[in-house]
C-alpha cells in the first residue's frame, strides 16, 4: 500500500509482547499474545518538498496560503528556503498586509532567509522601511531588555537602517547621500514623537483650554515642516513627513500616498477620557515620487507663512519644533506615563461593576461624568478674516430666528396654513417604499425556512442575487446624497420644470435654509453656478457630510492638482498599545472578505491602525458617524433607536433599516468569534447611512473590563436593535437571522487563515488576549463541520441567548452611572 517514492522503511521489525504477568512462564500462550509490529514508515522530505513545490510553482501566488505554509514548515529547512524565495514574487499590495507576521516571525525565531528577505524590503521604499522599523521596535518590546536577545536586535536594527540608505536614486535628480537619507529620518521619528506625546500633554490641560493648544502646536509643526521643506528642495523625501498608509486603490492602480505635505489646522478635536487625550487631525498626502513632475501650486490663501496667526514663529525651524520643551515634563518622563499606561490598560478599572450585579434595578440620581467621549463632528473652517467671521454670526443668528419661526407658531391661522401645505405636499411627493425589496424578503426568508431540504452550496448565493440585490441596490441618489452645491443647482432646475409647484418647492427652500445662503451670495454678488462656493451640508447630526468639507478642503490645497493627493482623518494616540488592535483588525478584515466572496451584502468597516511603538499608534478616523451616545444626547425627545432613525432619515428609513441589519449581523458574529467585551454605546458608532460600526478592541479573546467577565452573551443585541428591526416576529428579524447563517457558513472555508495570525502573534507573546487564551475552543466557536441544518440551529442558538441579554443590559446601566454613557 505504502509508496516507495513517498515513505521510507525502517530495516528492522519490532515485537511487543502483551502477556499477562502470571502466564509469562507458558511458552505457547506467549504465542498467542504476541504481536508483530508492521515497518515504521515516515513521510520523505524531498516528497513534502514537491507536493509544496507543486503547488506554488505558478506565476500566480495565492499569498494568504504562501504564509500560511510558511509558517507552519518554518522549521524544516527545504520548504522553509524554497517558500522565502517565493515571498519575492508577491506583490508589495498584497504583502504589506503581513508585515506585522513576517516581522514577528524574525523576532521570535532565528532565520537567515526571512532576515534578508526583510531587509531587501528596507531597500524598496522608505514607507515601507518605516512601517517594519516601527513594528520590528513595537514587537520586540519586551525581547529588549534581554541583554543576549538585544545583540541580536540591534544588529538586524542597523542591517534595517543600511538597506534603508542604500534606496535607489533613479526617483531623485540628484544622488542622495546616505547621511541625508539618515538625518531625515530622525527628523520623521521625531515630527511623529512630537505629534504622539501631545496626546498626553493635553491631558494636563482644562477640557476648555486643550483645543486651542492643539490648533496652536499644529500651526507651529505646519510651519516647522514648511521651513524644512523649503531648505530640502532637491530632495523629494523631504517634502513631508513619510507616514507608511496603505495603498489604496485607483482604477486598479496602486497609489502610493503615504507623504503628510500639510496638516489642516482648522480640522482638529480632542476625545476627553479618563487618562490620555487622543486627537483628531487631518492631513494632506501625496506620493513623493509625483514630485519629480509636478509643484505644489503657490497662492495667496496656501501658503503657510502667509498667516497672520503664526507671524511670530518666523524664527522657528525644524530643530526648534523637534527639540522645543513645551513648558511640560520632558520627553523620558512622558514616555515613561506612556509605557504606564499601555501596560496598565486592564487593571481593575471597573470594580464598582460587582456592586451593580447584586441588583436589577441601577440606583438613581447618581451623579453623572461630564467629561465623557462623545460624538465626534467636523468643524468648519475658521474663516481668515474678523469680517467673514461677523457675517457667520449673522447668518447663524437668522438660521436660528427661522428655525424658531418654524418650530413655534404664535398664530393659529399659520399653524393651519402649515399644515395644509405639509399635507399638499405629501400628496404631490407621496413616501415610497422599495416594493421590490419589501416583497423579496418574505420570499427569502421563507426560502430560509426550508433550507434543511436544499443541497447545493451555491443555492444562497444564486437566490440572493436573483431576489435581493436587483431590488435593492440599483437606487437613485436621494436629496440627502447630493452635495450642497447640486442641491441649490437641483432646486433652481426644479422651479424651472415645475412650475406648478413653485410654492411648495419654495417652502421646502426656505426648510432647507437656502434663502439664506442664496441672499447672502447676492450680497456678494457671485453666481451660484461657479465652482468656487462653500455651501455647508448639513445632514441630521452629522452636520457637513466628509465628502462635502473633504472637496472644499482640498479646493483650497496647493496640491490640488496632483494625481495622488488624498485628505486622510486620523486619530493620534499615546500612553495605549495598539498592537492586540491591530492583529484584531487584520481578522475582522479577513472576515469581511470572507462574506464579500460568498456575496452578501454584510457591512464591517476596517479602518486603518499603524503602531508606531508599543505604546502609541495612528488610527484612521471613521468619518461621518456618531457614537449611539451622542445620538442619544442628540435627541433628547427621541425615546429609542428606532425613533431616532425615523427622525434623521425619514423617507429613507427603510434603506437605513436594512443596512443596520447588514451591519449588525456581520459586527454579531464578529463580536462572538473574537469574544469582543466593553460593548457600551460608546464604542458603538452609527454612520450617515444606518449601518452600525464597532470601534476599541482592548478587551478581545479572554480579557475584559477590570477581568470580571461581566459581558456574557455572545454579543449585544437589546430591545432597541430588535424594535428597529420591527420586532421578534417580523421579515426583517428573520432576514438578519438569515444573514446570521449565510455568514458563518462563509467563514467555514476561512477558519485557517484566521488562526494562523493568531497562532504566529501568540508565540511567545506579552499581548494581554493570550495570558488565558484556548485556541482549541475559539476554532470550535466556527463549527467548520456543522451541517446546513446544524449551522442554522448554531446561530439561532446564539441569537436567543443574546437577545435582550441581562448581562448586556446592566453593562450599560453601570456605564451610565459611572461614565454618563447613555444605554
Amino acid at each position: 500500500m505504502n509508496n516507495p517514492s513517498r515513505f521510507r522503511q525502517s530495516s528492522n521489525t519490532q515485537s511487543v509482547n502483551y502477556l499477562p504477568a502470571w502466564k509469562q512462564n507458558d511458552s505457547e500462550e506467549r504465542k498467542k499474545y504476541q504481536i508483530i509490529l508492521l515497518p515504521v514508515t515516515q513521510p520523505r522530505e524531498d516528497y513534502i518538498i514537491s507536493s509544496i513545490y507543486q503547488m506554488f510553482n505558478t506565476q500566480d501566488i495565492e499569498v494568504n496560503k504562501l504564509i500560511y505554509y510558511y509558517f507552519y514548515k518554518l522549521k524544516e529547512s527545504g520548504p522553509h528556503q524554497f517558500l522565502t524565495n517565493k515571498l519575492y514574487q508577491v506583490q508589495q499590495e498584497e504583502l504589506e498586509f503581513f508585515i506585522p507576521q513576517l516581522v514577528y516571525i524574525l523576532i521570535k525565531n532565528d532565520s537567515p532567509y526571512l532576515e534578508k528577505f526583510i531587509t531587501t524590503l528596507c531597500n524598496k521604499s522608505i514607507a515601507l522601511y518605516q512601517l517594519i522599523k516601527w513594528c520590528w521596535v513595537s514587537y520586540s518590546d519586551r525581547d529588549r531588555t534581554d541583554k543576549n536577545k538585544m545583540k541580536r536586535l540591534q544588529r538586524i536594527d542597523d542591517q534595517f537602517e543600511q538597506s534603508m540608505l542604500t534606496l535607489h536614486n533613479d526617483h531623485s535628480a540628484v544622488k542622495i547621500p546616505n547621511l541625508q537619507l539618515k538625518s531625515y529620518q530622525s527628523v520623521v521619528d521625531l515630527y511623529l514623537n512630537n505629534l504622539i506625546q501631545m496626546s498626553l500633554i493635553l491631558k494636563t490641560y482644562k477640557p476648555e483650554d486643550r483645543k486651542p493648544k492643539l490648533k496652536n502646536f499644529i500651526t507651529r509643526a505646519n510651519v516647522a515642516l514648511e521651513k524644512y521643506r523649503l531648505k530640502h528642495q532637491e530632495y523629494y523625501f523631504c517634502q513631508g513627513i513619510t507616514v507608511p498608509f496603505t495603498m489604496s486603490k485607483d482604477q486598479d492602480v496602486a497609489v502610493h500616498s503615504n507623504l503628510v505635505v500639510r496638516i489642516i489646522e482648522g480640522e482638529c478635536s480632542c476625545f476627553n477620557t479618563k487618562k490620555r487625550v487622543p486627537y483628531r487631525i487631518v492631513v494632506e498626502t501625496i506620493d513623493p515620487h509625483e514630485l519629480k513632475y509636478k509643484q505644489p501650486k503657490k497662492t495667496a490663501n496656501n501658503s503657510i507663512t502667509n498667516n497672520r496667526s503664526i507671524a511670530n514663529l518666523d524664527d522657528d525651524t525644524m530643530e526648534d519644533f523637534l527639540q522645543a520643551d513645551l513648558n511640560q515634563p520632558n520627553k523620558q518622563e512622558i514616555e515613561k506615563k506612556m509605557e504606564e499606561l499601555a501596560k496598565n490598560r486592564n487593571k481593575k478599572e471597573y470594580s464598582d461593576l460587582m456592586k451593580i450585579t447584586q441588583k436589577k434595578e441601577p440606583k438613581k440620581g447618581m451623579k453623572m461624568f461630564k467629561n465623557i467621549m462623545s460624538a465626534v463632528y467636523l468643524t468648519k473652517k475658521e474663516k481668515a478674516t474678523e469680517n467673514e467671521q461677523d457675517q457667520e454670526l449673522i447668518l447663524q443668528e437668522q438660521i436660528m430666528k427661522n428655525l424658531q419661526f418654524q418650530k413655534q407658531f404664535t398664530n393659529a391661522i399659520e399653524e393651519e396654513k402649515f399644515q395644509k401645505n405639509r399635507q399638499r405636499f405629501n400628496i404631490l411627493f407621496p413616501e415610497k417604499t422599495n416594493e421590490r425589496t419589501q416583497s423579496c424578503i418574505p420570499k427569502l426568508n421563507s426560502k430560509y425556512r426550508q433550507q434543511g431540504q436544499r443541497k447545493d452550496k451555491n443555492y444562497w448565493l444564486r437566490l440572493y442575487k436573483e431576489n435581493f440585490k436587483n431590488g435593492f441596490r440599483h437606487k437613485h441618489k436621494s436629496i440627502k446624497q447630493l452635495t450642497a452645491l447640486g442641491r441649490v443647482r437641483f432646486f433652481k432646475e426644479l422651479l424651472l420644470f415645475c412650475p406648478k409647484q413653485e410654492e411648495v418647492l419654495k417652502k421646502i427652500y426656505v426648510h432647507l435654509q437656502y434663502d439664506l445662503i442664496e441672499k447672502k451670495l447676492e450680497k456678494n454678488k457671485v453666481d451660484i453656478h461657479q465652482d468656487g462656493i462653500e455651501l455647508h451640508s448639513k445632514f441630521g447630526p452629522w452636520d457637513e457630510l466628509w465628502e462635502d468639507r473633504a472637496e472644499m478642503i482640498k479646493r483650497e490645497s496647493p496640491y490640488q492638482h496632483f494625481e495622488t493627493y488624498r485628505l486622510k482623518p486620523i486619530i493620534v494616540k499615546g500612553g495605549d498599545d495598539l498592537r492586540q488592535e491591530l492583529m484584531t483588525m487584520q481578522i475582522i478584515y479577513k472576515m469581511y472578505q470572507a462574506f464579500q466572496s460568498h456575496g452578501l451584502d454584510m457591512y464591517v468597516k476596517a479602518y486603518e491602525i499603524i503602531v508606531v511603538s508599543a505604546s502609541s499608534g495612528i488610527l484612521e478616523f471613521c468619518a461621518d458617524t456618531i457614537s449611539i451616545d451622542g445620538l442619544k444626547k442628540k435627541y433628547p425627545a427621541c425615546k429609542s433607536l428606532v425613533h431616532i432613525y425615523k427622525e434623521i432619515f425619514q423617507q429613507d428609513f427603510e434603506e437605513a433599516q436594512m443596512r443596520f441589519i447588514q451591519s449588525l449581523a456581520s459586527y454579531s458574529i464578529i463580536s462572538y468569534l473574537l469574544q469582543i467585551k466593553d460593548r457600551h454605546n460608546g464604542n458603538i458608532l452609527i454612520d450617515s447611512k444606518g449601518r452600525i460600526v464597532h470601534i476599541d478592541f482592548g478587551f478581545i479573546l479572554c480579557i475584559s473590563p477590570g477581568n470580571l467577565n461581566f459581558e456574557k452573551a455572545p454579543f449585544k443585541l437589546t430591545q432597541e436593535y430588535i424594535d428597529l428591526m420591527n420586532g421578534r416576529n417580523s421579515d426583517l428579524f428573520l432576514y438578519y437571522k438569515n444573514l446570521m447563517y449565510r455568514g458563518f457558513k462563509a467563514l467555514q472555508g476561512y477558519v485557517d487563515e484566521i488562526i494562523m495570525i493568531i497562532e504566529i502573534m501568540m508565540q511567545d507573546s506579552d499581548l494581554p488576549c493570550f495570558e488565558r487564551f484556548d485556541i482549541k475552543e475559539f476554532r470550535d466557536r466556527f463549527k467548520e463541520e456543522a451541517s446546513d441544518e446544524e449551522l442554522q440551529r448554531y446561530a439561532e442558538k446564539l441569537i436567543d441567548y443574546s437577545d435582550n441579554n441581562w448581562r448586556t443590559i446592566q453593562y450599560d446601566n453601570f456605564q451610565r452611572m459611572t461614565n454618563g454613557i447613555m444605554p
